[in-house]
Protein backbone atom coordinates (compact mmCIF):
# COMPACT_ATOMS: atom_id res chain seq x y z
CA UNK A 1 0.00 0.00 0.00
CA UNK A 2 1.42 3.18 -1.15
CA UNK A 3 2.08 5.79 1.55
CA UNK A 4 -0.07 9.51 1.74
CA UNK A 5 2.31 11.84 0.65
CA UNK A 6 2.70 15.46 0.89
CA UNK A 7 0.26 16.80 -2.14
CA UNK A 8 -2.16 14.23 -0.50
CA UNK A 9 -2.34 15.26 2.74
CA UNK A 10 -2.54 19.32 1.73
CA UNK A 11 -5.80 18.31 -0.53
CA UNK A 12 -7.04 17.11 2.48
CA UNK A 13 -6.59 19.47 5.04
CA UNK A 14 -7.81 22.54 2.80
CA UNK A 15 -11.21 20.46 2.07
CA UNK A 16 -11.74 20.26 5.76
CA UNK A 17 -10.96 23.72 6.52
CA UNK A 18 -12.98 24.80 3.35
CA UNK A 19 -16.07 22.64 3.16
CA UNK A 20 -16.19 21.65 0.17
CA UNK A 21 -14.24 20.57 -2.56
CA UNK A 22 -14.68 23.69 -5.12
CA UNK A 23 -13.38 25.99 -2.64
CA UNK A 24 -10.33 23.90 -1.77
CA UNK A 25 -9.44 24.16 -5.45
CA UNK A 26 -9.90 27.78 -5.67
CA UNK A 27 -7.51 27.85 -2.22
CA UNK A 28 -5.20 25.25 -3.36
CA UNK A 29 -5.42 27.25 -7.52
CA UNK A 30 -6.20 23.96 -8.97
CA UNK A 31 -8.69 22.25 -10.77
CA UNK A 32 -11.28 20.83 -9.14
CA UNK A 33 -10.95 17.40 -10.75
CA UNK A 34 -7.31 17.90 -9.36
CA UNK A 35 -8.26 17.66 -5.44
CA UNK A 36 -11.09 15.02 -6.26
CA UNK A 37 -8.47 13.10 -7.54
CA UNK A 38 -5.87 13.56 -4.88
CA UNK A 39 -8.74 13.13 -1.93
CA UNK A 40 -9.67 9.66 -3.55
CA UNK A 41 -5.55 8.67 -3.58
CA UNK A 42 -5.27 9.85 0.10
CA UNK A 43 -8.54 7.40 1.06
CA UNK A 44 -6.38 4.53 -0.63
CA UNK A 45 -3.65 5.31 1.20
CA UNK A 46 -5.03 5.56 4.65
CA UNK A 47 -7.47 2.97 4.03
CA UNK A 48 -10.21 4.39 5.31
CA UNK A 49 -13.73 5.78 4.19
CA UNK A 50 -12.90 9.55 4.92
CA UNK A 51 -15.96 11.40 3.20
CA UNK A 52 -19.40 10.31 2.12
CA UNK A 53 -20.52 11.77 -1.00
CA UNK A 54 -24.15 12.93 -1.54
CA UNK A 55 -25.56 14.96 -4.48
CA UNK A 56 -22.21 16.65 -5.20
CA UNK A 57 -21.02 17.26 -1.52
CA UNK A 58 -18.36 15.59 0.34
CA UNK A 59 -19.21 15.12 4.00
CA UNK A 60 -16.22 14.32 6.44
CA UNK A 61 -16.42 10.80 8.05
CA UNK A 62 -15.87 10.81 12.02
CA UNK A 63 -12.39 8.94 10.89
CA UNK A 64 -11.82 11.94 8.90
CA UNK A 65 -12.17 14.61 11.93
CA UNK A 66 -10.05 12.43 14.08
CA UNK A 67 -6.99 12.18 11.03
CA UNK A 68 -7.49 15.79 10.40
CA UNK A 69 -5.92 16.48 14.13
CA UNK A 70 -2.95 15.24 13.17
CA UNK A 71 -2.40 16.04 9.62
CA UNK A 72 -3.07 19.70 10.77
CA UNK A 73 -0.17 19.00 12.82
CA UNK A 74 1.48 18.01 10.10
CA UNK A 75 1.03 21.11 7.68
CA UNK A 76 2.21 23.64 10.92
CA UNK A 77 5.14 21.43 10.61
CA UNK A 78 5.57 22.28 7.03
CA UNK A 79 4.78 25.65 7.69
CA UNK A 80 7.84 26.13 10.11
CA UNK A 81 9.95 24.28 7.74
CA UNK A 82 9.05 26.76 5.47
CA UNK A 83 9.52 29.53 7.60
CA UNK A 84 12.83 28.23 8.79
CA UNK A 85 14.23 27.93 5.72
CA UNK A 86 13.06 31.49 4.62
CA UNK A 87 15.08 33.22 7.97
CA UNK A 88 18.00 31.15 6.98
CA UNK A 89 17.73 32.23 3.20
CA UNK A 90 17.71 35.72 4.20
CA UNK A 91 20.05 35.45 7.19
CA UNK A 92 17.68 36.03 9.87
CA UNK A 93 18.52 32.40 11.34
CA UNK A 94 21.81 30.34 12.51
CA UNK A 95 24.72 29.87 14.38
CA UNK A 96 28.12 31.54 13.91
CA UNK A 97 31.17 31.44 15.63
CA UNK A 98 34.21 33.51 15.40
CA UNK A 99 37.58 33.43 16.83
CA UNK A 100 40.52 36.28 16.72
CA UNK A 101 43.33 37.68 18.10
CA UNK A 102 42.84 40.08 21.30
CA UNK A 103 42.99 44.10 19.42
CA UNK A 104 40.02 42.49 16.91
CA UNK A 105 37.98 40.83 18.89
CA UNK A 106 38.01 42.93 21.68
CA UNK A 107 36.27 46.09 20.05
CA UNK A 108 35.98 46.00 16.61
CA UNK A 109 34.33 42.63 15.92
CA UNK A 110 31.42 42.68 18.96
CA UNK A 111 30.22 46.53 17.92
CA UNK A 112 30.50 45.76 14.00
CA UNK A 113 28.62 42.47 14.47
CA UNK A 114 26.43 43.58 17.53
CA UNK A 115 25.40 45.84 15.10
CA UNK A 116 24.41 43.59 12.04
CA UNK A 117 22.30 41.23 14.37
CA UNK A 118 20.43 43.14 16.72
CA UNK A 119 17.71 42.50 14.48
CA UNK A 120 18.22 39.22 14.21
CA UNK A 121 16.92 37.69 16.96
CA UNK A 122 17.27 33.86 15.99
CA UNK A 123 21.23 34.07 15.05
CA UNK A 124 23.44 32.66 18.06
CA UNK A 125 26.87 34.05 18.11
CA UNK A 126 30.05 32.96 19.84
CA UNK A 127 33.17 34.94 20.15
CA UNK A 128 36.44 34.05 21.28
CA UNK A 129 39.22 35.69 22.21
CA UNK A 130 42.77 34.30 21.84
CA UNK A 131 46.67 34.99 20.95
CA UNK A 132 47.27 34.49 17.27
CA UNK A 133 49.22 31.64 18.11
CA UNK A 134 46.17 29.71 19.76
CA UNK A 135 43.46 30.84 16.70
CA UNK A 136 45.40 28.01 14.79
CA UNK A 137 44.51 25.30 17.37
CA UNK A 138 40.31 26.68 17.88
CA UNK A 139 40.24 26.43 13.81
CA UNK A 140 41.58 22.81 14.29
CA UNK A 141 39.11 21.88 17.10
CA UNK A 142 36.72 23.19 14.85
CA UNK A 143 35.43 25.68 17.54
CA UNK A 144 34.61 28.41 15.09
CA UNK A 145 33.82 28.93 12.06
CA UNK A 146 36.67 31.36 10.79
CA UNK A 147 39.29 32.51 12.72
CA UNK A 148 41.29 36.03 12.22
CA UNK A 149 45.12 35.61 13.45
CA UNK A 150 48.27 37.41 13.36
CA UNK A 151 50.52 34.41 12.20
CA UNK A 152 49.53 32.52 9.25
CA UNK A 153 49.31 28.96 8.95
CA UNK A 154 50.30 25.70 6.71
CA UNK A 155 48.28 23.38 8.60
CA UNK A 156 46.08 21.42 5.61
CA UNK A 157 43.31 21.04 7.59
CA UNK A 158 42.97 25.01 7.16
CA UNK A 159 43.15 26.82 4.41
CA UNK A 160 44.80 30.65 5.25
CA UNK A 161 44.83 33.72 3.22
CA UNK A 162 45.73 37.39 3.73
CA UNK A 163 42.30 39.07 5.62
CA UNK A 164 43.34 42.84 5.72
CA UNK A 165 46.84 45.17 6.59
CA UNK A 166 46.37 46.78 10.02
CA UNK A 167 48.45 50.03 10.60
CA UNK A 168 50.51 50.54 13.90
CA UNK A 169 49.67 54.02 15.36
CA UNK A 170 50.98 56.41 17.90
CA UNK A 171 48.67 56.19 21.18
CA UNK A 172 49.29 59.84 23.56
CA UNK A 173 47.53 62.09 25.85
CA UNK A 174 45.49 64.45 24.45
CA UNK A 175 47.46 67.24 26.06
CA UNK A 176 50.95 65.78 24.71
CA UNK A 177 52.20 68.26 22.52
CA UNK A 178 52.42 66.36 20.14
CA UNK A 179 49.05 65.25 19.78
CA UNK A 180 48.71 68.91 17.99
CA UNK A 181 50.32 67.34 15.06
CA UNK A 182 48.54 65.30 12.40
CA UNK A 183 50.91 62.54 11.92
CA UNK A 184 53.73 61.39 14.66
CA UNK A 185 57.62 60.24 13.29
CA UNK A 186 59.70 57.58 14.92
CA UNK A 187 62.10 59.90 15.78
CA UNK A 188 59.67 61.92 17.61
CA UNK A 189 58.94 59.04 19.50
CA UNK A 190 62.21 58.33 20.39
CA UNK A 191 62.15 61.27 22.59
CA UNK A 192 59.52 60.18 24.57
CA UNK A 193 58.82 57.81 27.43
CA UNK A 194 58.02 54.39 25.34
CA UNK A 195 55.36 52.22 26.52
CA UNK A 196 55.89 49.35 24.28
CA UNK A 197 54.01 46.10 23.44
CA UNK A 198 55.97 43.13 25.12
CA UNK A 199 59.00 41.11 23.35
CA UNK A 200 56.44 38.17 22.63
CA UNK A 201 54.20 40.47 21.10
CA UNK A 202 54.09 39.75 17.42
CA UNK A 203 54.62 43.27 16.29
CA UNK A 204 57.43 43.84 18.91
CA UNK A 205 59.78 42.62 16.39
CA UNK A 206 57.98 44.89 13.34
CA UNK A 207 58.29 48.23 15.53
CA UNK A 208 61.93 47.45 16.38
CA UNK A 209 62.99 47.05 12.60
CA UNK A 210 61.46 50.25 11.87
CA UNK A 211 63.30 51.98 14.26
CA UNK A 212 66.39 50.44 13.08
CA UNK A 213 65.64 51.63 9.67
CA UNK A 214 65.31 54.94 10.45
CA UNK A 215 68.52 54.60 12.35
CA UNK A 216 66.95 54.87 16.14
CA UNK A 217 66.69 52.63 18.52
CA UNK A 218 63.74 51.39 20.32
CA UNK A 219 64.52 51.78 24.16
CA UNK A 220 60.84 51.14 25.81
CA UNK A 221 60.81 52.52 29.11
CA UNK A 222 57.90 49.85 29.96
CA UNK A 223 56.46 46.77 28.22
CA UNK A 224 52.43 45.66 28.94
CA UNK A 225 51.30 42.67 27.46
CA UNK A 226 48.07 44.30 25.71
CA UNK A 227 47.49 47.26 23.65
CA UNK A 228 45.08 47.83 26.16
CA UNK A 229 47.02 48.27 28.77
CA UNK A 230 49.51 50.24 27.02
CA UNK A 231 46.72 52.56 26.18
CA UNK A 232 45.80 53.09 29.96
CA UNK A 233 49.49 53.47 30.92
CA UNK A 234 49.53 56.46 28.44
CA UNK A 235 45.96 57.36 29.57
CA UNK A 236 48.01 58.27 33.10
CA UNK A 237 50.57 60.08 31.57
CA UNK A 238 53.25 57.45 31.71
CA UNK A 239 54.56 58.28 27.95
CA UNK A 240 53.18 57.45 24.40
CA UNK A 241 52.76 53.84 22.62
CA UNK A 242 52.67 52.36 19.31
CA UNK A 243 49.53 50.10 19.05
CA UNK A 244 47.56 48.80 16.29
CA UNK A 245 45.02 51.16 14.33
CA UNK A 246 42.02 48.35 15.98
CA UNK A 247 42.92 49.84 19.32
CA UNK A 248 41.36 53.32 18.07
CA UNK A 249 38.21 52.17 17.26
CA UNK A 250 35.62 53.81 19.27
CA UNK A 251 38.29 53.71 21.75
CA UNK A 252 36.98 53.99 25.82
CA UNK A 253 40.07 56.14 26.78
CA UNK A 254 38.62 60.23 26.53
CA UNK A 255 42.57 61.15 27.83
CA UNK A 256 44.01 58.87 24.43
CA UNK A 257 44.36 60.17 21.20
CA UNK A 258 45.68 58.35 18.12
CA UNK A 259 47.71 59.28 15.39
CA UNK A 260 49.09 57.71 12.25
CA UNK A 261 52.93 57.50 11.91
CA UNK A 262 54.83 59.26 9.04
CA UNK A 263 56.58 56.02 8.54
CA UNK A 264 54.53 53.56 8.14
CA UNK A 265 54.45 50.05 10.10
CA UNK A 266 51.72 47.34 8.95
CA UNK A 267 51.26 43.88 10.10
CA UNK A 268 48.85 41.36 7.73
CA UNK A 269 46.28 39.81 9.21
CA UNK A 270 44.89 36.19 8.04
CA UNK A 271 41.95 34.49 7.99
CA UNK A 272 41.67 30.74 8.27
CA UNK A 273 38.66 28.51 7.73
CA UNK A 274 38.26 24.79 7.48
CA UNK A 275 39.68 22.89 4.42
CA UNK A 276 36.86 20.79 4.28
CA UNK A 277 33.44 22.73 5.47
CA UNK A 278 32.12 25.43 3.40
CA UNK A 279 30.96 28.73 5.29
CA UNK A 280 27.05 29.32 5.59
CA UNK A 281 26.06 33.09 3.98
CA UNK A 282 25.59 34.16 7.13
CA UNK A 283 29.18 33.71 7.86
CA UNK A 284 30.69 35.12 4.89
CA UNK A 285 28.18 38.14 5.68
CA UNK A 286 29.41 38.91 8.73
CA UNK A 287 33.21 38.12 7.22
CA UNK A 288 33.08 40.93 5.00
CA UNK A 289 31.05 43.08 7.70
CA UNK A 290 34.48 42.95 9.74
CA UNK A 291 36.61 43.49 6.89
CA UNK A 292 34.73 46.80 5.46
CA UNK A 293 35.30 47.91 9.00
CA UNK A 294 38.93 47.35 9.11
CA UNK A 295 39.30 48.83 5.98
CA UNK A 296 37.27 51.97 6.61
CA UNK A 297 39.12 52.62 9.85
CA UNK A 298 42.77 52.37 7.80
CA UNK A 299 41.32 54.38 5.13
CA UNK A 300 40.63 57.03 7.55
CA UNK A 301 44.11 56.93 9.18
CA UNK A 302 45.88 56.82 5.53
CA UNK A 303 43.50 60.02 4.53
CA UNK A 304 44.65 61.78 7.58
CA UNK A 305 48.27 61.37 6.55
CA UNK A 306 48.57 62.14 2.91
CA UNK A 307 46.17 65.16 3.48
CA UNK A 308 49.21 66.32 5.60
CA UNK A 309 51.89 65.66 3.46
CA UNK A 310 49.97 67.28 0.92
CA UNK A 311 50.00 70.18 2.99
CA UNK A 312 53.14 70.23 4.47
CA UNK A 313 56.89 70.40 3.69
CA UNK A 314 58.44 68.32 5.61
CA UNK A 315 56.85 65.46 4.24
CA UNK A 316 58.13 66.29 0.68
CA UNK A 317 60.91 63.76 1.25
CA UNK A 318 60.67 59.96 0.48
CA UNK A 319 58.90 57.74 3.52
CA UNK A 320 60.47 54.72 4.74
CA UNK A 321 58.66 51.52 3.89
Amino acid sequence: MAKPNIRQVEAFNAVMKAGSVTKAAEGLFVSQPAVSKLLHAFEVACDLPLFTRTKGRVVPTPEARQLFVETSKLEQGLTRVHEAARAIRELQRGEISIVAFPAMSMRLIPRKVGELLCDRPDVALSLFTRTSRSVENSMITRAADFGISLVPTSNPALHCEPFTSVSMICALRRDHPMARQAAISLEMIAEERLVALGRDDLSYPIIDEAFQRAGLAMRPAAEVQMADAACCMVASGCGVAIVPSLVSFEAGYPEVVFRPLTEPIAMTTWLLTSTYQELSQLALELMDEIRGAVEELEAGLHGTLSRDRASDSRFAGPVHP
